[in-house]
């Protein structure tokens, strides 16, 4: 597991980051809050603790920024409630649900969307490239 530090002038946190499921802004400071529920108030604002994740070999494309005050481990997703302006995360033990504003929440979810039709669109290609260069040719079986 990689561990994130966030070094402030007052002290030094370690978080494992695969255990960080949110990250909301407020003013300077920025709450962390873990998969278990538990919260951590950093001495940082959430631009920084962007760049902290952004910049750490394991966490890359597994952090996702929501609007202008909220990071989310989209690893966690679980559910997404446009109406409800609702996003549930959840692991193996536990469920976090939080609020968001309905234009980030919106647009969250086309770009998930979106993300799964680029996967589905390369596969379908991959297997019709494959299906191309099997036809026609014999296939061996061993017995």
């Amino acid at each position: 597991m990689a561990k994130i530090i966030f070094n402030t002038r007052d002290e030094l946190i370690a978080l494992e980051a695969d255990n960080v499921a949110i990250v909301q802004a407020s003013g300077n400071y920025s709450h962390v809050i873990l998969m278990n529920k538990r919260e951590i108030t950093i001495t940082m604002g959430i631009s920084k603790v962007e760049n902290a994740l952004k910049n750490s070999k394991h966490t890359k494309s597994t952090f996702i920024r929501i609007g202008r005050s909220m990071i989310i481990n989209h690893s966690f997703l679980q559910k997404i409630d446009v109406l409800k302006q609702m996003i549930t995360l959840s692991d193996a033990h536990d469920e976090i649900r939080i609020k968001v504003a309905k234009k980030s929440l919106k647009s969250y979810k086309d770009a998930v969307v979106k993300s799964i039709q680029i996967k589905n669109n390369m596969t379908k290609k991959n297997n019709e490239t494959d299906n191309d260069r099997n036809r026609g040719e014999p296939t061996v079986q061993d017995n």
